[in-house]
């Protein structure tokens, strides 16, 4: 777990191994029930214990200095507000992000309704194409984050 404050004055929590489940927010508050993902139970990690297996290579790589995407080995142009979107997402996988977060993050002085974030999405997935697409996850109730194996 880390916990970072943001230029704009905000905390950013970053968990490792947990994602959201719900969220409550209150008047001076915030309660977040956290879970492993898929339902799996935590491992704690012994000596004893196997390293686990290496992951699949991730279908999508960003080279954010070039400002450059590549699908599965073949580079894809992108709109400028589309690549910072991707971008985000993929450098914090499986990390729920709400519309507003990415609002925030990307784009802070638009002043749009959220829901272009939703625009942008859909724009980026159709990018994607069939093979990619899934890799952005709807998280119901809260927004959206990358999966980088679907």
């Amino acid at each position: 777990m880390a916990v970072d404050r943001l230029p704009d004055g905000k905390w950013q929590l970053t968990l490792h191994d947990l994602e959201p489940v719900s969220v409550h927010r209150l008047p001076d508050e915030v309660h977040i029930i956290l879970a492993p993902p898929c339902g799996e139970p935590l491992r704690p990690t012994t000596a004893k214990t196997p390293p686990p297996p290496e992951p699949a290579p991730d279908p999508i790589r960003i080279d954010t200095a070039a400002r450059t995407v590549y699908i599965e080995g073949r580079q894809l142009d992108l709109p400028r507000l589309e690549f910072d979107l991707l971008a985000h997402l993929v450098l914090h996988p499986q990390r729920a992000f709400t519309r507003q977060q990415l609002m925030d993050a990307l784009w802070p002085t638009c002043r749009s309704s959220a829901r272009t974030v939703d625009v942008h999405i859909a724009r980026l997935r159709r990018r994607l194409g069939p093979g990619c697409r899934d890799c952005i996850s709807t998280v119901f109730g809260i927004g959206y984050k990358y999966l980088p194996t679907p």
